[in-house]
């Protein structure tokens, strides 16, 4: 098994099959059998199963009620409302963040994007997903509004599954993922809110900047 320090047995399971999706080694209508996976990672199918449970959060997998679990895709209509929700979190969090300065966030931010990028060289989603989580998140931190950010952060586990159905959607390139971030980095080093929000809209629900 991968050596995944620091996680609990269904924790690492959970991840490293959420990277074998994210990444495609495991595509959409892939059938995931319990006694399968057990077997090959050398684990029990209940911590299987819990691993597949979560996975069912995360929207990347679908599981029947006799246990038949399949990799799956959010719908059209899914990633919209997931997009739509995080931008109207977001752009509120955004607004806080001008108001008080952006200094401190920027060179972090710029930095993520840079990771992103190699991420994007090594064709790595489960890595720009991780990334892009963290760029988001860091944002809206920033606003320093607690409730804000545990809103936002519930909505973490499924951007996954967002980002990976849209890629397969609209056929984007995951070079595309680093040059969208670093245009939300450049307008915010700007600090005209109406340009940023109008930035970040398109970021998040203009047909070729979905995710």
């Amino acid at each position: 098994m991968p050596d995944l320090e620091h996680l609990s047995l269904p924790d690492s399971v959970h991840r490293l099959l959420r990277t074998r999706i994210l990444n495609n080694e495991l595509p959409s209508g892939t059938r995931l059998v319990e006694a399968s996976i057990a077997q090959e990672l050398g684990v029990s199918r209940s911590t299987v199963r819990l691993a597949l449970t979560r996975l069912q959060g995360d929207g990347l997998v679908e599981i029947s009620p006799r246990r038949h679990s399949v990799v799956t895709r959010l719908s059209h209509a899914d990633i919209e409302d997931a997009c739509y929700a995080r931008y109207v979190l977001e752009e509120g969090a955004l607004r806080a963040v001008l108001a008080h300065g952006v200094a401190e966030l920027l060179d972090p931010l710029a930095e993520l994007v840079e990771r992103m990028a190699h991420a994007a060289n090594a064709k790595d989603l489960a890595a720009i997903v991780d990334l892009d989580t963290a760029f988001h998140g860091r944002l809206v931190a920033a606003a320093r509004k607690p409730r804000l950010a545990q809103l936002f952060g519930g909505m973490d586990a499924q951007m996954g599954a967002v980002m990976r159905s849209s890629l397969e959607e609209q056929h984007l390139d995951l070079a595309d993922m680093p040059r969208m971030h670093r245009e939300l980095v450049d307008v915010l080093a700007e600090g005209d809110p109406a340009t940023a929000a109008a930035t970040l809209y398109r970021h998040y629900l203009r047909d070729d900047y979905r995710l």
